[in-house]
């Protein structure tokens, strides 16, 4: 249910399988592969993690900057921290507390690939912290059916923390918590500006519906990244990855997936990709730069699973590691 609180909304727009101005922050009538010699788009992986423990890696979540315009795609667990350590890269918004012109402003819209928690436990911090700190517009949420419910109920869940601050000493403003929520289900454009444009794709991924989770496309003036989400490996989606600059997909070992009852190899298999998959997939679009993040290791280490991608891939490829940046 979309509840209001007082004079705050969470505004839910359901879409099946249309474009969506409705999106767009400043959409103009110039496309968005009009080249701009200022123009830059940087990657950082903000979390690369997987469900499993690791000090080293938050949960999946990925930033595209435009000439400082953010685009986030999902929000694993404990990413939001990293954002400290982008402070005053020439990339980046300035950070400047308590107002929306600056990083936590632009903390701003995020694209969620599916409903898996590890890679939406971050979205309470991701609503209230920069709120907390001066974002005071909606933050637009695109993802799957159930992505409005979930965000209703975490405003519902941390209620008592808002009402604190919005009608306590504290200054704060009415809208920096609230979401503008588009559930998607088809193949689509769901964000378009003046620069980029996110096309949502479906993916298959173990025993999720059909529309239930996505891939996304980014197309900026110079650059083409696509980001694959959890998905196992289906050469109906080459289509979407065609012309990438820069690939970003999860990865499985394939050395450790084997000595996994067979039960569970099943799964895997249904669910993600594996690096002698990836590979094909590599070889077949070749992109400038493969990049493998959510990493499957089942007790192989991180220099196994790069030495085994490598036995089957000569192109450009890395492992990432959280906070790696790609221009």
């Amino acid at each position: 249910m979309v509840k209001r609180y007082r004079n705050c909304f969470v505004v839910a727009l359901l879409a099946a399988s249309f474009s969506l101005p409705g999106m767009a922050d400043d959409t103009m009538g110039g496309s968005s592969n009009d080249v701009s010699p200022q123009t830059r788009t940087t990657v950082v992986m903000m979390g690369t993690g997987t469900p499993v423990l690791k000090h080293d890696r938050a949960g999946q979540a990925i930033l595209i900057v435009v000439d400082k315009q953010m685009y986030l795609f999902d929000a694993g667990p404990g990413f939001v921290k990293g954002f400290d350590a982008l402070s005053g890269k020439s990339f980046m918004p300035e950070d400047i507390y308590f107002s929306n012109d600056s990083v936590y402003g632009e903390m701003n819209k995020v694209f969620i690939t599916h409903l898996d928690s590890d890679h939406v436990l971050g979205l309470p911090e991701l609503m209230l912290r920069p709120w907390i700190m001066g974002r005071s517009e909606p933050l637009k949420m695109v993802g799957p059916q159930g992505l409005n419910e979930m965000a209703s109920n975490i405003i519902e869940a941390y209620q008592s923390d808002i009402d604190h601050r919005l009608y306590g000493t504290q200054p704060a403003n009415e809208l920096g918590f609230t979401v503008d929520v588009t559930e998607i289900s088809d193949n689509q454009v769901v964000h378009e500006d003046d620069k980029v444009t996110v096309t949502a794709f479906r993916v298959p991924h173990g025993s999720w519906a059909e529309g239930m989770a996505f891939g996304y496309r980014v197309e900026t003036p110079d650059k083409i990244v696509v980001i694959s989400g959890d998905t196992r490996h289906d050469e109906a989606l080459y289509e979407h990855f065609e012309g990438a600059d820069i690939l970003i997909h999860e990865v499985m070992s394939e050395a450790g997936v084997g000595q996994m009852a067979q039960d569970w190899q099943d799964y895997m298999y249904h669910a993600h990709t594996s690096t002698q998959q990836l590979a094909e997939i590599g070889n077949k679009v070749a992109p400038e730069l493969l990049v493998m993040t959510h990493p499957l290791l089942f007790g192989q280490t991180d220099e196994q699973l790069h030495d085994e991608m490598a036995s089957y891939y000569d192109g450009n490829f890395k492992l990432a590691s959280d906070l790696d940046i790609y221009e």
